[in-house]
């Protein structure tokens, strides 16, 4: 390819309701058995749903917004990306070759990524064998590593190549196993009737996207219950009560980072990462806040949502309730956030993503403004990273969230980041775009 050309990934997916896409095959039994694209994986749908009842259950549209973005990646060279002669390479490797046990699971011939974005998994297989012998902390040798098996793309979307750049980390929260004194906040496991559908199979511009919901009494997939719904009591029955905590607001976001460190009461640990989430559209209690004029410019930040939410607990659940998605957890072997590629996330070196656009794995060079600990203001922070999580909120061709780790500085970076940046994507150059 030529080094003005460009690839259009397109994200336009899932017009209208679920079943009017898949109306056709719900019409008979045979028809029923859509055909599946070559190289697609057979129909995914969680929780022992027939593809029957999956692909004809009827879903509404609020259950996942869908998006209309594009990404379009343009060839670059190394030189041209900011600060990229500066970076402490070899910090990224361990986060790359985290990535390189899970492509060793796949097939020469199969996709990485959601619509093959990373090529075939063959197309990795000698970038991860030289990064096996890297040695650790040899910066200069890890930077010739990623010039010489990688290829850099600058990403833009509709609106160009800048987009937004957040940051994450690991919520730690204090917690028991039994309902007592301040400790009566619950988190939950992953309850029996919720169910995951796939829509790749079914729909052609699904971009692996996913749709939550349950079983009602008629075998037709419902939307799940909302924040509000369980707060109330609509999963009691089940008993799905792992832990309690002491702070309401640390289970909110535990609920946004999708992961938690939770400290009990007899001194253990017990790290809690994504079991299932309801599927309802999220919807960010700092954007409700402002929208409200409960928050002044400036801040949104976790840090300001949580001084508004200890300064007003009365209304707590108020605005808790207003965003209706859900998160549920299970409790890791692990000791570490796991990202959605299911590998422990490396502290300032994973990037969540939105799958529709960019595949798991791959390095991506970030160009972004971070905060300072301790100090106000930001600074400029450009490092290689790995594309191994994704969120709910994390959706768009350029739109990241940065994993700042697990300890007292995380949680202000990550709690503090928020704004404009850019990133290249890294793809072997066996891949071509």
């Amino acid at each position: 390819m030529r080094e003005a050309s460009r690839v259009v990934i397109v994200g336009d997916m899932m017009r209208g309701l679920f079943c009017i896409a898949l109306a056709a095959g719900c019409s008979s039994p045979a028809a029923q058995a859509q055909p599946v694209p070559a190289g697609s994986a057979a129909p995914a749908v969680d929780a022992g749903v027939p593809a029957a009842i999956g692909a004809c259950a009827p879903i509404e549209e609020s259950s996942q917004a869908p998006i209309h973005d594009q990404l379009a990646l343009t060839k670059a060279a190394f030189a041209d990306l900011p600060g990229w002669a500066d970076d402490h390479f070899s910090e990224a490797v361990p986060s790359f070759l985290a990535s390189c046990k899970k492509l060793d699971e796949l097939k020469d011939t199969d996709l990485v990524g959601t619509d093959g974005h990373g090529g075939r998994a063959k197309q990795w297989r000698h970038a991860c064998a030289a990064a096996s012998k890297l040695k650790a902390g040899d910066d200069a040798a890890a930077k010739a590593f990623f010039e010489a098996e990688f290829v850099p793309y600058v990403a833009a979307g509709k609106a160009g190549p800048v987009g937004k750049l957040t940051g994450y980390y690991v919520q730690e929260m204090h917690a028991s196993r039994k309902k007592q004194g301040a400790f009566k906040y619950p988190v939950l496991g992953r309850p029996a009737d919720l169910v995951m559908v796939d829509l790749s199979p079914f729909v052609r511009d699904a971009h692996g996207r996913r749709i939550w919901g349950r079983l009602d009494g008629s075998g037709e997939l419902v939307p799940y219950y909302t924040r509000a719904e369980i707060r109330a009591g609509a999963l009691a029955k089940q008993k799905l009560e792992l832990m309690y905590v002491d702070d309401p607001i640390d289970l909110l976001f535990a609920n946004i980072e999708g992961s938690a460190k939770a400290k009990l009461d007899d001194g253990t640990v017990v790290w809690l990462e994504f079991a299932g989430k309801n599927g309802r559209a999220y919807k960010g209690v700092g954007g409700l806040l402002k929208e409200l004029g409960e928050l002044k410019p400036g801040e949104g930040t976790m840090i300001g949502i949580r001084k508004w939410f200890n300064d007003h607990a009365a209304r707590y659940d108020e605005i808790a309730d207003q965003d209706a998605s859900y998160v549920f957890f299970k409790e890791s072997p692990q000791p570490g956030a796991v990202g959605s590629q299911k590998v422990i996330l490396t502290t300032r070196r994973s990037l969540a993503v939105d799958r529709a656009f960019i595949a798991a794995s791959t390095p991506v060079w970030v160009d972004a403004k971070a905060p300072i600990v301790g100090k106000p203001g930001t600074e400029a922070w450009q490092h290689l990273l790995v594309a191994q999580d994704t969120g709910a909120g994390i959706q768009g061709a350029v739109r990241g969230d940065i994993y700042w780790g697990d300890d007292r500085d995380a949680e202000e970076l990550g709690g503090r980041m928020g704004g404009a940046g850019r990133y290249w994507i890294l793809l072997p150059k066996g891949v071509t775009k």
